[in-house]
């Protein structure tokens, strides 16, 4: 009896061990379950798009600071619209995934970050990318002088399986740019805003789903800001005006100019805008010139203006993002 009193606490603790083992192998099994195993019980996993926003002059990921509106449209292989994704944050913040629940398959996705409708128009149901066209928001006289909600654009290859879960990141590239304009001289000139006009013209002002420029009218863009500056003695009692205005994205090759006028419609600048903003790429970046478009976003212009003896006016020096351009002649 001793013995098999024995025996039986043996085969026992045996079945014990077993059926933890087998509790454990069957817990294990059930954590392992990849998105290959899709019941009605079980949802398939979620894929996440990540978004990057480093394509600028700073080399840094500014993502998470300064979108606020993410829109991404979802095409099949065949080019066929799927679905869209959208979120909107004050701040996205670091480390910010989209989750989006997709069939397996291959997709294409199309990003539009800022895309909001007091900006721009768009289309809301669309069935191909070449429908997913963007259009800035402008008056009937081709007049843009508001101020723009910055705008992104990106584009990204998905491939989801049943297999595992998976991140794709997308990299924006920022459509919109801000110029600081100033004109400066003398005080017996008597520059006044309302004295000086300010105008960038382009057609620029219509993007395709792939971020290319479709035919559009020509734009004027106008300030949006426009105010007086005295910059004191120190700067031997210069006035100035200032002017602040936007522009959708600069392309190399494009008939952008930059027009200043003074109050009898005299021209005082007359530029090729494009030139002199290459002007300013510093030998040490080793880039393309429409990267440098793209990545540049803001440019702060100031014009020193002169007025010879017979009353007429010239511009004797331009800087550039604190780049000094002397033009030269014929210029202007």
């Amino acid at each position: 009896m001793k013995y098999n009193k024995e025996k039986n606490m043996t085969n026992r603790h045996f079945s014990i061990c077993s059926l933890k083992v087998w509790v454990m192998a069957w817990t294990s099994s059930f954590l392992s379950v990849s998105c290959d195993t899709i019941t009605e019980d079980l949802p398939p996993c979620d894929n996440y798009i990540a978004f990057r926003y480093d394509y600028n002059m700073m080399f840094v990921d500014a993502f998470p600071s300064k979108v606020t509106r993410v829109d991404v449209y979802v095409f099949d292989e065949t080019g066929k619209y799927v679905t869209r994704f959208s979120d909107e944050r004050t701040s996205f913040g670091e480390g910010y995934r989209m989750p989006c629940t997709l069939p397996s398959g291959k997709y294409h996705l199309v990003v539009w970050a800022g895309l909001y409708d007091r900006s721009y128009e768009f289309a809301d149901t669309i069935s191909t990318p070449d429908e997913l066209t963007v259009r800035m928001r402008r008056g009937a006289d081709g007049v843009q002088n508001k101020e723009l909600d910055a705008l992104w654009h990106g584009e990204a290859e998905m491939i989801v399986t049943d297999v595992e879960q998976r991140t794709v990141t997308v990299n924006l590239v920022k459509d919109t740019n801000r110029f600081r304009i100033v004109v400066q001289g003398a005080s017996e000139i008597g520059l006044e805003q309302e004295s000086v006009d300010f105008t960038i013209t382009d057609s620029n002002g219509f993007l395709a789903s792939d971020n290319s420029l479709l035919p559009d009218g020509q734009i004027i863009y106008k300030p949006y800001y426009k105010t007086d500056a005295n910059l004191g003695e120190e700067e031997g009692g210069m006035n100035a005006v200032v002017a602040e205005l936007n522009t959708l994205r600069l392309v190399n090759g494009s008939k952008s100019r930059l027009l200043i006028h003074n109050r009898e419609g005299k021209k005082l600048v007359n530029i090729d805008l494009i030139k002199y903003l290459l002007l300013t790429k510093m030998e040490g970046h080793d880039m393309p010139s429409q990267e440098y478009l793209d990545r540049q976003d803001e440019y702060a212009m100031i014009f020193f203006l002169n007025k010879d003896a017979q009353g007429n006016y010239a511009i004797i020096q331009i800087k550039v993002n604190g780049w000094i351009i002397r033009p030269q002649s014929g210029d202007f």
